[in-house]
């Protein structure tokens, strides 16, 4: 598959900084989980339909962003 759905529920962020940290800092374009129905809230739907090098960048752009929220 190339969608990932990824758990934030356990961050203790509240789903709007998520948001806001992976689209704006991170500057990645992701689906809100919640918007796909009940069970969806504290995911964030990645589509990974692009090249690895551009997996890779993103993932490294999402652990600094919120490494500096856990720091």
């Amino acid at each position: 598959t190339y969608l990932a759905w990824v758990d934030f529920s356990g961050t203790g962020i509240p789903e709007k900084e998520i948001i806001s940290k992976i689209h704006n800092t991170a500057g990645i374009a992701a689906s809100i989980g919640s918007t796909f129905g009940k069970g969806g809230e504290g995911f964030m739907r990645f589509n990974l339909a692009c090249p690895r090098a551009r997996v890779i960048e993103a993932t490294q752009r999402l652990l600094s962003t919120f490494n500096e929220t856990i720091s």
